[in-house]
């Protein structure tokens, strides 16, 4: 890609952003948009939350499993 596409590419970036930005800070039913997805966007968050911490409980379990059978096996 050259200097001119690159261009482009951003600006054409800059400018859809400024359009999002302006519909959901500017205009009434960009608040109410705003105001709707927000619940959604926190329980989304949470839900992330929540499966890194089932994650992170299976890791210390395969680690807990694999001590125990090093122990039992002797090995270390």
């Amino acid at each position: 890609m050259n200097d001119r596409s690159r261009i482009c590419v951003s600006s054409f970036i800059g400018a859809v952003a400024g359009a999002l930005y302006g519909y959901l800070y500017l205009t009434e039913s960009g608040r109410r948009f705003r105001l709707e997805i927000e619940p959604r966007l926190d329980n989304f968050v949470g839900e992330v939350q929540r499966l890194r911490g089932t994650v992170r409980k299976a890791q210390f379990a395969v680690n807990e499993g694999r001590q125990s059978l090093y122990e039992i096996t002797g090995r270390v």
